[in-house]
């Protein structure tokens, strides 16, 4: 195979050719690129010309996981991680927002049988087989693999939630959820995350919606699909297209940090100001989500955890979070430098006044609205962390690591105080 179509929906628009020395190439269909849809990235722009390899790359790279789950997805169907398209071809067939990459003359949604719904011993089963077999691929009750990928570094699944069942489907209906494990190495990940996400919530920012599963001992985190949506309840489900700041913007997921040359807040912030529906609103719950990630002790909170929608009337809105885990409270499990510096400062304990009126240059907002969300937000997450804990299962409420993030909640909600109140 040298060459997948891609699909936006049910729309062929274009085509991803593999070239000589694993080199990408990739190029709109002539009636797409002529009648002005949506183009598939804000960094392939519609136009006649094929994009290079260096244009392209990054948005279909940022399609597939990252490290030790790539690895080991590719090591299973038996292809270079290294080699984008291989992979690409293996299990591009459903990814994240509406886009598909299937063989050239095959459409999409791929004809499958219908979803397998999962008994509870079959989803205990399925998570703890998950680190082996990432997608369900290799030896198993369904030897086929799904074809569907997620990007990310963790363990996951995407499947079907339905009348309180739980499946697995290979694309025909989209999942709705996914299903994340967590690693045994970490305690109370999945308390951690949870509660992150419903604290998120609870403080008035638009976050996804995670319940913690149990299935027999083995632990997950079920998360809404921020891509997905429904008519009804129970009713069809539709993809949304979106990417990530990273694929937005030109840049490789190993690029992803600040300090290793991904995006910072102000390309993040041109991003919004230059293609959002409406740039006031996404900019100031982009510096909310800021705040809110500093708050948690989230160092780990790069350009891929900030995701577009891009539906709609081709207008990107900001994407609610996802992805939210307090890092710091692991301790050196993780390092205490954030992904991305706020005012030129990558340690959260140093934050002073003078680095929230840098924040606010770099999103060309006023100091002034800076300093005041830093209070506002501070207040709300620090008042709404009783609330978020009652929104957990009882059995997670008394986990330790909620109260670590409290008291990271705490102290820093105190920092952001003391620098907003400092003279300008």
């Amino acid at each position: 195979m040298t060459a997948l179509d891609v699909f936006l929906h049910a729309d062929r628009i274009g085509r991803l050719e593999r070239l000589p020395q694993a080199k990408l190439g990739f190029a709109y269909e002539p009636s797409w690129a002529s009648r002005g849809d949506a183009p598939l990235s804000l960094c392939l722009p519609l136009r006649e010309e094929p994009f290079a390899d260096a244009e392209c790359r990054p948005f279909f790279t940022g399609l597939l996981p990252e490290g030790d789950f790539l690895t080991a997805i590719a090591r299973a169907f038996h292809v270079p991680a290294e080699n984008s398209f291989a992979v690409l071809e293996e299990i591009g067939g459903e990814c994240a927002g509406a886009v598909s990459l299937v063989p050239h003359g095959a459409k999409p949604p791929f004809l499958t049988p219908p979803p397998r719904w999962l008994t509870i011993e079959e989803l205990a089963l399925l998570l703890e087989e998950l680190p082996n077999r990432p997608f369900l691929v290799g030896p198993g009750e369904d030897d086929e693999g799904i074809r569907l990928s997620l990007a990310g570094t963790r363990d996951k699944l995407p499947v079907l939630w339905e009348d309180g069942r739980l499946g697995i489907t290979r694309g025909q209906p989209p999942s709705t959820h996914i299903v994340k494990k967590p690693p045994s190495s970490l305690r109370d990940m999945v308390a951690n995350e949870a509660y992150c996400l419903a604290l998120a919530a609870a403080a008035g920012l638009s976050a996804a919606v995670a319940v913690p599963i149990d299935a027999e001992g083995e632990e997950g985190l079920l998360v809404q699909r921020y891509d997905r949506s429904r008519d009804t309840p129970g009713g069809a489900v539709h993809r949304i297209h979106q990417e990530d700041f990273c694929q937005a913007l030109g840049f490789l997921p190993a690029e992803k940090y600040e300090s290793h040359g991904g995006p910072g807040v102000a390309a993040c912030g041109a991003l919004i100001r230059k293609h959002a529906a409406a740039p006031a609103v996404d900019l100031l719950a982009f510096l909310d989500a800021l705040l809110f990630n500093l708050l948690i002790g989230n160092c780990d909170a790069h350009a891929k955890n900030y995701s577009l929608l891009l539906e709609g009337d081709g207008s990107p809105r900001l994407a609610p979070l996802y992805d939210l885990l307090s890092t710091r409270v692991y301790g050196r499990s993780f390092s205490r430098k954030l992904a991305m510096k706020y005012g030129g400062e990558y340690r959260a304990d140093r934050i002073r006044g003078r680095h929230l009126d840098r924040l606010a240059a770099d999103l060309e907002v006023s100091p002034r609205t800076v300093r005041a969300h830093a209070r506002d937000v501070a207040g709300r997450v620090v008042e709404s962390t009783g609330a978020a804990r009652l929104r957990l299962p009882e059995r997670l409420q008394a986990a330790a690591v909620i109260d670590g993030i409290g008291g990271i909640v705490g102290d820093t909600a105190g920092i952001l105080h003391r620098a907003a109140a400092e003279p300008a």
